[in-house]
C-alpha cells in the first residue's frame, strides 16, 4: 500500500493522518526529511511563510530548495499556497490544495468563525450594534460580513473592484469609496483587513478613534505599518492562519478530503479509500 507521509507543521496535519486512515490510507506523521519509502508526502497550508523556507515544526530555516532536491520520480506533494517558483521537478508533481475552491471556500469560512472569537476576546464591547469596516469582500470578506451581520454588527465594506461593491450593496451593507474613507473611519469600532496590500494610511490612522481595534487576517502582514499604528495608539491584532489556529479538525480533514478527491479524479491510488 503507498504511503502517505504527513510532514509535521500544526494540529491540522494530525487530523490530516487520522482522516487518511480512518478512509483506509497508509499515512503516518514524518519528523525528517527522509522521503526515500514515501510515495505521497502532505505539506504544510502555508507550504512556506515566507517562499524560502518549507513551514514544518521541526526545523525553523529549512530551504525550500533543499526539500525539493530530496524528492524522487513519482512522488506527489501537497500543500498549500506552493509558490510558483516551485515547480512540477524531477517527474514530482505539486498539488496546491488551496487551488481547490472547496477548500478555498470553507477554509473562508472556518476563517470567519476564527475571526469572531479573536473580536470577543480582544475588545471591550458587543459585537451587536458595533461599526464595522471590512477591507476586502472576497471569499473571507464575503463570509465574515455575512457572520458579523448575523451578530447585529452594522458592517461596511470598502473594496477597490467595483463589482464587489456592487455585490455587498446587493447583500445590504454599506459601502465606502476610497475617498471617502477618511470622513467616515472614525465611525468604526473595530476595522477587519483581509488584503494583502497596504489601504489605509497615515492620513486614515490620524482620524480613527483609539477605542477601535484593527484586525488583519491576511497571511503576509503588509498590509499595515506597524512602528506607525502605535504613534497614534491603535491596536493592531495579526490572526494569520485562523482556521488551522482555532477549527484545526475541520480544516484538517477539508485538507484530507481534498486530497482523497484529487488522487480519485486522477485515478491515483483510489480505490484503497472508503467512503
Amino acid at each position: 500500500m503507498k504511503k502517505f507521509a504527513i510532514l509535521s507543521v500544526d494540529k491540522r496535519q494530525q487530523y490530516i493522518k487520522d482522516f487518511l486512515t480512518k478512509s483506509g490510507a497508509n499515512a503516518y506523521i514524518k519528523t525528517t526529511m527522509d522521503f526515500n519509502n514515501d510515495d505521497y508526502i502532505v505539506c504544510g497550508t502555508p507550504f512556506s511563510k515566507n517562499n524560502e523556507y518549507l513551514n514544518c515544526d521541526f526545523y525553523s530555516s529549512y530551504p525550500i530548495e533543499t526539500f525539493s532536491s530530496l524528492l524522487k520520480p513519482g512522488q506527489i506533494v501537497f500543500g498549500g499556497n506552493i509558490p510558483k517558483s516551485v515547480t512540477d521537478i524531477n517527474n514530482v508533481k505539486f498539488v496546491d490544495v488551496l487551488a481547490d475552491e472547496n477548500v478555498v471556500w470553507n477554509n473562508s469560512m472556518l476563517t470567519a468563525e476564527g475571526l469572531i472569537s479573536k473580536i470577543i476576546e480582544n475588545t471591550d464591547y458587543s459585537i451587536c450594534n458595533s461599526c464595522c469596516l471590512i477591507i476586502g469582500f472576497g471569499k473571507c470578506g464575503t463570509n465574515i460580513a455575512s457572520r458579523l451581520q448575523l451578530l447585529g454588527c452594522k458592517v461596511t465594506i470598502y473594496d477597490h473592484t467595483p463589482a464587489h461593491l456592487s455585490q455587498a450593496e446587493s447583500f445590504g451593507y454599506k459601502t465606502q469609496a476610497y475617498e471617502n474613507l477618511i470622513y467616515n473611519i472614525n465611525n468604526f469600532d473595530f476595522i477587519i483587513n483581509t488584503v494583502e496590500n497596504p489601504v489605509l494610511k497615515q492620513e486614515h490612522f490620524i482620524k480613527i478613534k483609539s477605542t477601535c481595534s484593527i484586525f488583519d487576517i491576511a497571511s503576509g502582514n503588509r498590509a499595515f505599518d506597524k512602528e506607525l499604528l502605535p504613534k497614534y495608539n491603535l491596536s493592531l491584532i495579526t490572526c494569520p492562519g485562523l482556521p488551522g489556529a482555532t477549527s484545526p479538525k475541520s480544516a484538517g480533514e477539508l485538507i484530507a478530503k481534498s486530497i482523497i478527491s484529487y488522487l480519485e479524479r486522477n485515478e491515483i491510488n483510489g480505490a484503497q479509500f472508503q467512503r
